[in-house]
């Protein structure tokens, strides 16, 4: 589309131009409304009874209509002039069509550009959502499992909380048990220490008793 648009300015230059290729020199020519031709020569006898003579680029002078002068450059040079003045005249058709050509390009190449234009922002915009999409599904995703290991944890610290608090119950149940078990083995030996210290009392009175019983009977005996 831009080499076709390209190709079409180029053709609208080379119209324009190439009827106005004519050189930069200097020529005269009198500015009243019925001159015709430019000239070579300030003192070209056409110009004789002009009172104002100008002096433009002969490239200007065509461009105002004028051709050049039969006497200054021949017939021929005249003849030429005049075929590039008449194509001149015709050239504002010709730019116009062109003109109205690269327009419909330009239109065109604006149409196309601005399809290309919405076809990228929705495209860009599709991107956009199925990307925000799999970021909010992603989000989603890790605190599920964020959850589920928070739960998971409360879980295990209640359950290690439990164990904790039977084994404290069942160590305070045997620490009770001992107790028990102490306080009866020491009332155990606190009575058999007392049941021994009793005998112990008693068995003194009995051989006193027993040797006075024997030494009355001996004394008895002896009598």
């Amino acid at each position: 589309m831009k080499k076709l648009l390209l190709g079409i300015v180029t053709l609208l230059v080379m119209l324009v131009v190439a009827p106005t290729s004519a050189s930069a020199q200097k020529v005269y020519l009198t500015p009243t409304s019925g001159a015709v031709a430019y000239h070579k020569n300030k003192d070209c006898s056409y110009l004789r009874h002009s009172k104002v003579v100008n002096s433009v680029s002969e490239s200007e002078a065509r461009e105002m209509g004028r051709h050049a002068c039969p006497l200054c450059y021949g017939k021929k040079a005249m003849a030429e002039t005049s075929k590039s003045v008449a194509a001149r005249k015709a050239t504002p058709k010709t730019t116009k069509a062109t003109k109205k050509a690269v327009k419909k390009v330009v239109k065109e190449e604006e149409v196309a550009e601005k399809k290309v234009a919405k076809k990228t922002a929705t495209a860009a915009k599709k991107a956009t959502k199925k990307a925000a999409d799999e970021t909010k599904a992603a989000e989603k995703k890790v605190a599920k499992k964020t959850a589920t290991a928070r739960k998971t944890v409360r879980k295990t610290a209640k359950k290690t909380a439990d164990e904790t608090k039977a084994a404290e119950k069942e160590v305070a149940k045997k620490t009770a048990t001992t107790k028990k078990a102490v306080r009866k083995t020491a009332k155990k030996a606190a009575d058999e220490t007392k049941a021994a210290e009793k005998k112990v009392a008693k068995k003194p009175a009995t051989t006193k008793k027993k040797a006075a019983k024997k030494t009355s009977e001996t004394v008895k005996k002896a009598a």
